[in-house]
């Protein structure tokens, strides 16, 4: 669907902290990727994947992850309709400004960073697999 969240990012200063904070009070099943004895590609970045209801294949998944600025906040990413380029230039045609261009998350896919023409934080997303 175009413009469905697909993803949500949880920014923090202390990983661990909020990993058992959102483990106990929301339930949720956490898997580490990167750091040490994490999933590989995500190099030494500790992130952690935040699957909600593992019996529900299409429930919206997330992540907790290191802030890498003080100012960063959490972000919501949607379906990228016609690939991200295309959502990159409908959201500058609109008055918004993308933050950061097409980057990939090996094996899983594409995303960008935008911002709304009020400052709020999103970003766009491409499922691939085949991303490196």
């Amino acid at each position: 669907m175009p413009g469905e969240i697909v993803h949500f990012d949880i920014s923090v200063d202390d990983v661990d902290k909020a990993v058992d904070f959102y483990k106990d009070v929301m339930g949720w099943k956490l898997e580490k990727y990167g750091g040490e004895g994490g999933r590989e590609g995500m190099g030494e970045m500790v992130y952690w994947m935040v699957i909600p209801n593992p019996d529900d294949e299409k429930a919206v998944r997330g992540g907790i992850g290191q802030k890498q600025m003080p100012q960063q906040t959490g972000l919501n990413y949607y379906n990228a309709e016609g690939g991200l380029e295309a959502f990159n230039m409908r959201v500058k045609d609109k008055g918004g400004t993308v933050m950061m261009e097409k980057m990939p998350i090996p094996g899983m896919g594409w995303f960008s960073v935008c911002m709304d023409p009020e400052g709020n934080p999103f970003g766009g997303w491409v499922t691939d697999m085949e991303a490196k």
